[in-house]
């Protein structure tokens, strides 16, 4: 029996040194003579080297497992064929648009084609890159009248036009591929022909007929788009031997959100024109907006597997925000009824934030996506339900931390780590349609910054709720400092927070009476005569800050005030 004895094998003991301490612990059973455990010993040089190939080897093995699921992949070629798996399309970089005013300085009229391309240079990732723009409509600059030249606006758009790329022939087999020349490549913009047969770019070929001129497209990981036909029972399959060629958009993404007054160059001079995306109006500044990368990884994670689970039909209630989020160019959905018949979808789309300024009108870049969903959920609602699509509406929020900072830490490092992290925590990616911020959320969040020693909210609340308070007067008699800061809602036992005013009155403090235009509060100091005063008194508030079913929350404004550490 104790020649067939088989030792048993703790399979959690995985790392260096616990497979070292398993190997050590087996030596009496197969080797009693070994009894050297000095380091120096060649055996122990060997048994630690198969510990550390062990290590190795099981890294990999979880590696490996972690990336067949879509929760746990860290590879974004990973995450995206399993997002293909699912059945999801992952937003591709989205162009942005700008207004150009064109202006002739000639006596006679000018025409600008269609497609006319222009640029500005910006710093992307420390490099000077050419964001080229091409106009969205042809149009006729008018003559120069005395001394006022001609001039007239139009759209443009970001990116740049490949026209007739061959890129490749059909071999008549089922759901050919063909890769793109060129990326990043924007957002639908791709449109294929074959002999005289345009074939159009949809979302999922399963919709569509064997016989219906359809492709459909995929991104990797290395940013490289590719064609995709159908097999003859969705999607047509390209005649053998036909050649197929590709017209498309090269560009996109945030880089082209480029400020106002830096549109200034064609590509290809005209004689007494010039150009430049200057303000046009109160809500057109001049600078281009809308331009948005591909979809994070992370999105990606949350999204995919929402497109089965509404099985391509709409019956349950998230069924409908499930499939709204099938629209490429949609990347936050959620859906409200009051009775089945009649369901409302709030959706976001990427790289816009779908309403204007006054947080109420639907912007352009919705109302086009708006299309394309009434589209796509057309045959996916059961007869008699009418399904309606509003924008979001945003809830600015204002934050203000105190953080201490060890002393081997720089100040301003922590100050700017602080800041991008809270920036971080209520970026696009990073929220939803009725979150809740909660100061939990942000103590942790800066809490793990390197070099914090301490944090202590100061504020908390909805753009909305903040309001501060500008000190005109101050005095200090028996302990008790009062300030004037005109009429307010400050009320007996908040803790305000006063700046600017000088070392003697700054302070956090507790309120300890209040008339309808003063605060007053205790402070350790000699009497100071009524004087004219300056400075700010801020009413220390943080409440969890939540939204409404059709609100995503953004930030507004962060204030880090740091303390300790050593100066820059």
């Amino acid at each position: 029996m104790a020649e067939n004895y088989v030792p048993q094998v703790d399979y959690t003991s995985r790392d260096y040194t616990s497979i070292r301490q398993d190997l050590i612990d087996l030596i009496p059973e197969y080797a009693p003579a070994w009894t050297n455990r000095d380091p120096a010993d060649f055996g122990m040089t060997l048994l630690e080297g198969f510990s550390y190939m062990g290590d190795l080897l099981n890294y990999y093995i979880d590696r490996a497992a972690n990336e067949a699921f879509i929760s746990t992949a860290s590879q974004r070629e990973s995450v995206l064929q399993l997002a293909r798996l699912l059945g999801y399309r992952p937003t591709e970089s989205t162009a942005s648009k700008v207004t150009l005013t064109f202006k002739n300085s000639t006596a006679a009229a000018i025409t600008v084609p269609k497609t006319t391309q222009v640029s500005t240079t910006q710093l992307v990732s420390g490099n000077s890159t050419k964001i080229i723009f091409e106009t969205d409509a042809a149009v006729t600059v008018p003559a120069k009248v005395g001394v006022i030249d001609g001039s007239i606006t139009v759209k443009a758009t970001q990116g740049f036009t490949v026209t007739g790329e061959w890129i490749g022939t059909s071999n008549g087999k089922v759901n050919q591929t063909f890769e793109l020349k060129q990326n990043p490549v924007i957002n639908g913009s791709t449109e294929v022909k074959i002999g005289e047969v345009l074939y159009r770019e949809v979302p999922y070929l399963i919709d569509y007929q064997g016989y219906d001129p359809v492709y459909t497209t995929f991104t990797n990981a290395e940013g490289v788009t590719y064609i995709v036909f159908g097999d003859g029972v969705s999607g047509r399959i390209p005649p053998n031997n036909s050649l197929i060629y590709c017209t498309y958009r090269v560009g996109g993404g945030t880089s082209g959100n480029v400020a106002a007054n830096t549109i200034k160059f064609f590509e290809a001079p005209i004689t007494g024109l010039t150009v430049l995306n200057q303000s046009v109006s109160s809500t057109d500044n001049g600078s281009a907006s809308g331009g948005a990368d591909a979809e994070s990884t992370d999105l990606i994670r949350v999204n995919a597997p929402l497109s089965i689970k509404s099985l391509n039909r709409g019956v349950a209630l998230s069924d409908y925000s499930a499939l709204t989020l099938q629209v490429n160019g949609i990347a936050k959905a959620i859906s409200i009824a009051e009775v089945y018949s009649s369901v409302t979808v709030f959706f976001a789309p990427y790289g816009d934030a779908g309403v204007a300024a006054d947080n109420v009108t639907p912007t352009a870049a919705f109302n086009a996506l708006t299309v394309l969903a009434k589209e796509y959920l057309a045959d996916k609602t059961p007869a008699n339900t009418t399904v309606t699509f509003q924008p979001p509406s945003y809830v600015d929020v204002n934050i203000t931390v105190d953080v201490a900072c060890l002393p081997t830490y720089k100040t301003s490092s922590i100050q700017t780590a602080v800041n991008s992290v809270l920036a971080e925590l209520l970026a696009f990616d990073n929220v939803s349609f009725a979150d809740t911020i909660t100061s939990k959320n942000v103590i942790s969040t800066v809490s793990g910054v390197a070099g914090v020693n301490n944090v202590q909210m100061v504020k908390l609340l909805k753009n909305s709720d903040d309001v501060n308070y500008t000190v005109t007067n101050k005095a200090i008699t028996g302990g008790v400092a009062t300030l004037t800061i005109g009429a307010h809602t400050i009320t007996v036992g908040q803790t305000v927070k006063v700046t600017g005013v000088d070392t003697t009155f700054d302070a956090k403090a507790v309120v300890t009476a209040v008339s309808a235009t003063t605060i007053s509060y205790s402070v350790a100091a000699a009497n100071v005569p009524s004087a004219v005063g300056v400075g700010q008194v801020t009413l220390v508030k943080f409440d969890d800050v939540k939204c409404a079913v059709n609100e995503i929350p953004r930030a507004k404004t962060i204030v880090v005030n740091v303390t300790g550490g050593m100066a820059s």
